[in-house]
This record gives C-alpha cells, sequence and structure tokens, in this order.
C-alpha cells in the first residue's frame, strides 16, 4: 500500500504511508493493530482509502489468539 487511510467496523485504526524503506527496499512497517474493541464476532467491515499506488487485493488479515493460561 502506498499512502491512505483505514476504517473498521467505522473506526479509524489511522492513516498510513510508506515513508521509509529497510536496506532490503522494504517498507518499515507493514504490520497494523486493530483494537479488539473495534471488532465483532462476524461480518467485520474493512474500509481502505488508498491515495496513491497501493493494491488493496494484496492485504490479508491475520488473528491471534491469546489465553490467560498461556504459558511461555
Amino acid at each position: 500500500m502506498g499512502k491512505g487511510e483505514v476504517w473498521v467496523n467505522g473506526k479509524s485504526i489511522g492513516r498510513y504511508w510508506v515513508s521509509i524503506h529497510t536496506p532490503q527496499q522494504r517498507p518499515s512497517q507493514t504490520w497494523y493493530n486493530i483494537p479488539r474493541s473495534f471488532l465483532k464476532p462476524e461480518e467485520n467491515q474493512l474500509v481502505l482509502v488508498e491515495e496513491e499506488y497501493g493494491d488493496p487485493l494484496g492485504i490479508t488479515l491475520d488473528s491471534v489468539s491469546i489465553t490467560k493460561d498461556a504459558k511461555y
């Protein structure tokens, strides 16, 4: 993605843009966290407004489940 803003279920999670690349020419940030309180059990809506050259079809969503009983 190039530059834009993201909403989850009508709540903004902020703007994004590529301002710094690593020596491997990758964006410095590729992971964005969505607060759990923004999510519904089903049928969540993700809205992206891309202002430059990004391809929204390349976006993937991952989820992580954490329990209180987790042992490290």
